[in-house]
C-alpha cells in the first residue's frame, strides 16, 4: 500500500552513469552528493561509497569499476529506512555477491520495507 495517496511514487531511484575520463560529466554527476570532492579521486579505480543528504532526505550510492562511474540517488526514504536498506544491501552483497543496480535496489526496498520504488534513468 502506498504511503502517499496522490499517486506520486513512494520512492524514486534515479540512475546516472558516466565515463570516469569525462571529468565534466563526472563533476556534474556528483554535484549534489555530500562530500563529493573525496570521491572524485577514488572513482578512477574500483570503489563503492554511500552518502546521506539530511537536508533533502536522500541517499546516494556511488560505484565505479575504474572506467564507468554510476550514481544512484534514492529519495522518499527517511534515515531509518535508508539505514535498513544499507544494512540489507551489505548483507546480501557479502553473502551472494549482489551487484549494485537500480533494479536490485528497487526490489530490496519493496521486499524489506513494502514500499513501491520507481526507477528514473537519466542520460548524461
Amino acid at each position: 500500500m502506498s504511503r502517499i495517496a496522490d499517486g506520486i511514487p513512494d520512492v524514486t531511484i534515479s540512475f546516472v552513469s558516466v565515463q570516469v575520463a569525462d571529468r565534466a560529466a563526472l563533476v556534474h554527476m556528483l554535484e549534489d552528493v555530500p562530500l563529493s570532492e573525496e570521491l572524485c579521486a577514488d572513482l578512477c579505480r574500483p570503489c563503492f561509497a554511500r552518502r546521506w543528504d539530511s537536508a533533502c532526505e536522500r541517499s546516494f550510492w556511488i560505484s565505479s569499476d575504474g572506467t564507468t562511474a554510476t550514481r544512484l540517488a534514492v529519495s522518499g526514504l527517511n534515515v531509518d529506512e535508508t539505514i535498513a536498506i544499507w544494512v540489507c544491501y551489505d548483507d546480501r552483497r557479502s553473502r551472494v555477491g549482489l551487484e549494485l543496480s537500480a533494479i536490485a535496489l528497487r526490489e530490496m526496498i519493496r521486499g524489506e520495507l513494502g514500499v513501491h520504488a520507481e526507477v528514473d534513468v537519466r542520460r548524461q
